[in-house]
């Protein structure tokens, strides 16, 4: 037998064998493999992210935190899309919505797809594009469409959050971007539900919109970690909203809780909007998974005395 013609059928042998153990392993796989999710099947939880990248994987991190659960496979179906470039900021739309890139087709493209590939629910971790002017377009170009996917406001959880931790707390501070100050977001939906909003003044809410979006050291350009100045403007901001009166303060931008997870600061409860989002989504797709609020809070540290 010629040298060639050994090896040619050598090779022949070779992918025979393996085309073997291709159809053994094949047939050894379950159906269920084979058969993509019916949309909505699994109750799958939706996060449209990027908003920023570091608050749309904070929101992954509570849902997983938030979920009682031992094993991996007692964990919830969880699909997070992140494409930042593709969304423009949203505070520069709202403020002139003829003058700034549009963030709504974008933002309903991705909601298109979470709910394609299952999501009876969804949650966007950025509290600015929860005012009216972006959000009602969301939720009406989903409605329009006849999509089943339920799409949470973030203002709606942090309500019923400070209603399950501190009932009896009437006044409420907000720290939030100047976008959703200005446009009364978290003020609109506190006083609906009967309390009353105090917000920063003039010059510490301009602090409070540097350690977001400061270039060096707000928490856009350091998520991970956050810097030191950055945590010390908002805990400083709070304790001038408790002088205010404030019996409760809700972290409403969810880049804060980044350089603020923990529950309270010197006894002032802090309502982290992160948390309180994933909570609901969690309630609205699995309730009987989701951890009692009161071991939720034991796990998290007080936070010490402002720097």
């Amino acid at each position: 037998m010629r040298p060639l013609e050994a090896l040619g059928r050598a090779s022949w042998r070779a992918f025979l064998a393996l085309l073997f153990i291709a159809r053994a392993a094949l047939l050894l796989m379950s159906p269920l493999d084979f058969v993509p999710l019916a949309p909505n099947e699994q109750n799958a939880i939706g996060v449209l992210g990027g908003l920023g990248p570091y608050a749309g994987l904070d929101l992954v991190r509570a849902l997983f935190d938030e979920t009682l659960a031992s094993h991996d496979q007692e964990h919830l179906p969880v699909t997070l899309i992140s494409y930042p470039g593709q969304i423009p900021d949203r505070s520069p739309w709202i403020a002139a919505p003829e003058e700034s890139p549009s963030p709504v087709l974008p933002m309903v493209e991705i909601l298109r797809r979470l709910d394609g590939v299952g999501c009876s629910v969804a949650g966007i971790p950025c509290n600015t594009a929860h005012a009216p002017v972006l959000f009602d377009q969301l939720r009406d170009a989903l409605e329009l469409e006849g999509r089943s996917m339920q799409l949470l406001h973030i203002v709606d959880t942090i309500v019923d959050l400070i209603r399950e931790r501190v009932p009896d707390a009437q006044t409420i501070g907000v720290l939030a971007t100047t976008s959703s100050i200005e446009n009364r977001l978290h003020e609109i939906g506190l006083e609906a539900a009967g309390m009353d909003a105090v917000v920063p003044d003039a010059a510490v809410q301009a602090e409070v919109q540097a350690s977001i979006f400061d270039d060096t050291w707000g928490l856009k350009a350091k998520s991970n970690p956050p810097t030191p100045k950055a945590r010390a403007v908002l805990l400083n901001a709070a304790a001038h909203l408790r002088e205010q009166g404030a019996e409760a303060v809700i972290l409403g931008c969810t880049e804060l809780p980044l350089a603020v997870p923990e529950p309270e600061a010197d006894g002032l409860p802090l309502i982290n909007s992160t948390r309180a989002l994933a909570r609901a989504l969690i309630r609205a797709t699995h309730p009987a998974k989701l951890r009692p609020l009161a071991d939720s809070l034991a796990a998290a540290r007080p936070v010490a005395s402002p720097i």
